[in-house]
């Protein structure tokens, strides 16, 4: 929809037509006062566009589903532990940094502090819907505290990889991340110390 007051904006100064240092904002000194209350048009910055998908870089549903599945988010590649609870410091395929600066665990334990509530919640709405009148505490507790050891060290791979793929979903829209070289010389994700 156009504007009804766009034939009042100024016009556009013609390609090699410059506004000399001694006029502000372009304007001639005599140049007619503004009537009064009227206040120009501001001008806005076109928003910056979102960086377009790299070629060979997956989606946000892809990347998370990679992560889901202990694989990398960037290429896809599996064998990214060493142990159940150790994570590679990269992807072996495309040096991908999994292991971050010291604190970036702080998301993957976020992550399964996440699904160790939510498997507790779901226990014990369906041990009451189950249970009830007659709830038994003791095998409620005894279960209660299974799921809290039990999750949180089988979910660990998968909250580590999950966390990987969000923060390379995170670090690839940075300007800096302009390709798989660029990432492994950056000191955020993909970089050396």
């Amino acid at each position: 929809m156009s504007n009804p007051w766009e034939h009042l904006d100024p016009e556009p100064r013609p390609e090699g037509e410059r506004a000399s240092e001694d006029e502000p904002g372009g304007e001639p000194e005599d140049a007619p006062s503004p009537a009064p209350g009227w206040s120009p048009k501001p001008r806005t910055q076109r928003p910056t566009p979102a960086p377009a998908k790299r070629r060979g870089e997956p989606g946000a549903t892809k990347a998370f589903l990679r992560g889901a599945t202990k694989r990398c988010p960037r290429c896809g590649a599996g064998g990214l532990f060493s142990s159940w609870f150790r994570i590679r410091e990269k992807c072996p395929r495309c040096g991908l940094r999994l292991e971050r600066e010291e604190g970036g665990f702080l998301g993957a334990i976020t992550l399964n502090y996440i699904a160790t509530a939510v498997a507790w919640v779901a226990l014990l709405v369906i041990w009451l819907i189950v249970d009830l009148p007659d709830l038994h505490v003791a095998a409620l507790t005894i279960a209660s505290l299974a799921v809290a050891v039990l999750v949180p060290l089988l979910f660990w791979p998968f909250s580590k990889t999950i966390w990987s793929a969000v923060d390379y979903l995170i670090y690839r829209t940075s300007p800096d991340y302009g390709s798989r070289e660029a990432a492994d010389r950056a000191s955020g994700n993909g970089g050396g110390h």
